[in-house]
C-alpha cells in the first residue's frame, strides 16, 4: 500500500522488504527526503517516490529503549516506601 503521509523526521519507517531508515531531513522546497540506514549510508529519496513506497512507520530503538527505562523507573517508585529514607522515625 503506497505511502499517503508526508515524512516525518526523525520517525522510523520499514519497507516491505523490512528494511529500516530513519528519515533525517525533509526539503518541502525541492521535494527530497534524507535518509539514513542502521548501517549508517545515507540515500536521498524524490518525494514522487516516497508517495509510491510501501511503508510503516515504527518505533525506534531508542523510543524502545526509552519507554523500558520509563517502565523501569515507573516500578522503582511504585515499589519504594517513602519511610525506608529515613534512618530513625525522630528523622520523619
Amino acid at each position: 500500500m503506497p505511502m499517503h503521509e508526508d515524512p516525518e523526521v526523525g520517525a522510523v519507517y520499514q519497507d516491505a522488504d523490512g528494511k529500516t531508515f530513519e528519515v533525517r531531513a525533509f526539503d518541502e522546497n525541492e521535494g527530497t527526503i534524507d535518509v539514513e540506514y542502521p548501517d549508517g549510508s545515507v540515500e536521498t529519496i524524490e518525494l514522487d517516490a516516497w508517495y509510491e513506497m510501501d511503508l510503516t512507520q515504527v518505533e525506534s530503538a531508542d523510543e524502545e529503549e526509552d519507554e523500558d527505562l520509563e517502565a523501569d523507573y515507573d516500578e522503582d517508585l511504585d515499589d519504594e516506601n517513602p519511610d525506608d529514607n529515613y534512618e530513625d522515625e525522630d528523622d520523619r
